[in-house]
């Protein structure tokens, strides 16, 4: 056994040494290469040229298509039909949303803002609907308010209003006056 101990300690250190060649010849090149600190950057005299900077390309989505007027018409009888729902409700005797007044009024925003053509707001109120019978005024709050809301989300077509105070108070499952929409 004693025989190939020097054998083993010969296989071992041979090994080792050319390592350590290895390591001595090449340092150099290791300690650039292998380094952890960043590379030092060139100095440039006088200004960087910038001929070959290539701009980066600004990726936006692709823009909605625009709806005829009679196809967003037929999106917003869709919306109110889907709603069960004439128009947008409002609470009787005030300019409060009431029922799925609010979703229909956010989802009517999402047509419209892609609508070409004039949108029309017909706001109704019920004759007797406030205790100083101006229904007029009433029905113009609304249109006013849904007008409103419309431009905040980017509604950029031309909205016209009209007010329409009916002589007597819908059946109750109306659920209130509303505001219809056109779109001509």
């Amino acid at each position: 056994m004693k025989r190939w101990v020097p054998l083993v300690v010969g296989a071992l250190m041979v090994p080792a040494s050319a390592t350590v060649f290895g390591f001595s010849v090449y340092g150099e090149e290791l300690t650039t290469a292998l380094s952890s600190s960043p590379a030092v950057p060139a100095v440039h005299e006088g200004p960087v040229p910038v001929e070959d900077f290539v701009a980066p390309l600004r990726m936006e989505p692709p823009a909605p298509p625009l709806l005829s007027p009679a196809v967003a018409q037929q999106h917003v009888r869709d919306l109110f039909s889907s709603h069960a729902v004439k128009g947008i409700t409002f609470a009787p005797g005030t300019s409060s949303l009431v029922g799925r007044g609010e979703d229909v009024r956010r989802s009517l925003a999402s047509v419209l803002r892609n609508a070409t053509g004039s949108v029309t707001l017909v706001a109704h109120a019920w004759n007797g609907e406030t205790a100083s019978h101006r229904c007029d005024v009433l029905a113009m709050e609304r249109a006013g308010l849904v007008r409103q809301y419309l431009a905040e989300q980017g509604v950029d077509s031309v909205i016209t209003t009209r007010v329409i105070v009916d002589p007597v108070w819908g059946p109750p499952s109306d659920g209130g006056p509303q505001v219809d929409v056109l779109v001509v």
